[in-house]
């Protein structure tokens, strides 16, 4: 089992910033806060990072407790970047925040299909099963 609470617990804190950041951006009293659009990006990059690493043993139990609040971070990243493409003043961050929120797209779906959805797909096992009884050894030489 995975890091559950910590990622869970992380993303609720970029949600929380995140939304904090758009809320702040669409004011018409905004004053440039580009510092913070960068340590948003910041913890962004870090809450990937632990995914990645934490990918191979999250479970479908980890994925119903933080895979919400992981859809709700990347729906709020996508308005934040949606808005900031407006403010000529935050147009250095807009193609990291792309990267960021394609990365995490990729990242959600592919915990949903080989972490939850390929162990219960029985073909797939099967498939699996044969490829690794199968031996490659004469094709080394």
């Amino acid at each position: 089992m995975c890091q559950t609470q910590v990622i869970s617990r992380h993303i609720g804190r970029i949600g929380r910033r995140s939304f904090d950041r758009r809320m702040r951006i669409v004011s018409p009293l905004y004053v440039e806060r580009r510092g913070e659009i960068a340590r948003l990006l910041n913890e962004v990059d870090a809450l990937s990072e632990r995914l990645h690493d934490e990918f191979p043993t999250i479970t479908e139990e980890d994925y119903k407790l933080f895979g919400p609040e992981l859809k709700v971070v990347i729906g709020t990243l996508k308005s934040l970047l949606k808005e900031s493409t407006s403010r000529h003043e935050l147009k250095p961050y807009n193609e990291r925040m792309r990267e960021q929120i394609v990365d995490l797209e990729e990242l959600d779906h592919d915990i949903v299909e080989f972490r939850i959805k390929a162990p219960k797909d029985e073909h797939l096992q099967r498939t699996l099963a044969s490829i690794s009884e199968l031996d490659f050894s004469k094709y080394l030489d």
